[in-house]
């Protein structure tokens, strides 16, 4: 368990998607999960590779009950089972809660072996108690072949983390418009690509938090309820590089409309349907890529999205 450890508690290389769109609704948002969380999976484990699944389950230190989850439900050959292992190790997320201990299962299988459609909905169902199948704690899949991992810890979002950048730059070119916009910046620098080396002064900063204040309060909409928004975001950006420009905001997932109408510049309008909530975020990556491309921010309207 030492290389699971050592990737899940100091990668030197990960990526966070996205799964869930907050746009989708009923059996359309599980059917997007259940594509995204499998392509990507796919992506990175192989035929032959071996695999360890790993079950997290978190109890008090007290409880003496029976935490195990069923693993064997995955499985498509329930003999397997009889390869587990189990061990109790510091809670998983806070190893100075005295409180709380972590009991790991785990357990050596092939891609093959793995119901994995059932096994992704199990875990997208966690925090929808009338949707079956679910299950309580973390799975974790260790490919010991690449030394890679994948966490997928609900209908959100999935991590993958490496040792070497090798293993994950691919999938990150290929599925970058799947990547979630709070971590885009820092997983760019961490790749070396797209945002690298662009960033904000403390000035340009504060001045673009304070217009993002004042623009929420003039909506009226309450950040702490239901804040679902079509965003518009509005750059003006140079006629030698628009093209480009249009090229690689179109891998971060938003819907691109560019007017041409003006002689040296061209206007484009960045739209994603989002929680008003990320506007500090997504005014972030609008920001730099204006700045990238020797354009302007020019700023953002927004209308609710149902």
């Amino acid at each position: 368990m030492e290389l699971f450890n050592q990737l899940r508690k100091n990668p030197k290389y990960w990526i966070r998607f996205e799964l869930g769109l907050i746009e989708l609704k009923g059996e359309k948002y599980f059917k997007e999960i259940y594509n995204r969380v499998l392509s990507i999976f796919d992506f990175l484990f192989h035929k032959n590779d071996t695999i360890q699944l790993i079950a997290s389950i978190h109890t008090p230190i007290k409880y003496r009950g029976n935490e195990l989850v069923n693993i064997q439900r995955f499985l498509k050959n329930k003999k397997l089972i009889y390869g587990l292992n189990c061990k109790t190790v510091l809670y998983e997320y806070d190893e100075e809660d005295t409180e709380m201990k972590t009991t790991q299962y785990s357990l050596k299988l092939k891609k093959e072996d793995i119901r994995l459609g059932y096994l992704f909905q199990a875990i997208s169902n966690t925090d929808f108690g009338s949707r079956k199948p679910r299950i309580e704690g973390s799975i974790y899949l260790l490919n010991l072949t690449n030394s890679t991992l994948l966490h997928m810890y609900d209908d959100r979002g999935c991590d993958v983390y490496s040792l070497d950048k090798e293993n994950l730059l691919p999938l990150y070119r290929k599925y970058r418009n799947w990547i979630l916009d709070y971590n885009r910046i820092k997983i760019d620098h961490i790749f070396e690509e797209g945002l690298f080396n662009y960033s904000e002064t403390s000035i340009e900063m504060e001045n673009r938090l304070q217009i993002n204040r004042s623009r929420v309060k003039e909506t009226g909409i309450n950040l702490y309820e239901d804040n679902t928004c079509e965003i518009t975001h509005q750059l003006e950006i140079p006629k030698k590089t628009i093209e480009e420009c249009v090229k690689e905001i179109e891998q971060t997932g938003f819907i691109i409309e560019v007017d041409h109408r003006y002689n040296d510049y061209s206007i484009l309008e960045a739209i994603k349907t989002e929680a008003l909530a990320l506007i500090d975020y997504q005014t972030e990556l609008m920001f730099l890529y204006a700045k990238k491309y020797n354009g302007k921010y020019k700023g953002w309207s927004v209308q609710r999205a149902f």
